[in-house]
This record gives C-alpha cells, sequence and structure tokens, in this order.
C-alpha cells in the first residue's frame, strides 16, 4: 500500500490517501491530515 508523498512533510507515512497532486509532472499521494494543511495555506506547485 502506498504512503502519503506530502513534499513539505517528508517524514509522513499515513496510508489514508485523500487524494493525488501533479508536482512536476510526477503524481503524488496526499494523505487527509496533510491534505487539511495544505489547503489552508498558499502554496505553490
Amino acid at each position: 500500500m502506498e504512503h502519503c508523498k506530502n513534499p513539505w512533510k517528508d517524514d509522513c507515512k499515513s496510508e489514508n490517501i485523500k487524494l493525488y497532486i501533479l508536482i512536476k509532472g510526477e503524481k503524488k499521494p496526499i494523505c487527509q491530515q496533510c491534505w487539511n494543511k495544505i489547503a489552508d495555506q498558499e502554496n505553490e506547485w
């Protein structure tokens, strides 16, 4: 099973994948907890 690959939090190992984001042509799985934090920020990718 894959785990979260949040580019802003390298140590996240959650397997509760909520969605995928595309960064520089690479699809990255993001967990529920990380997505909640990312969605509240103004990150650009």
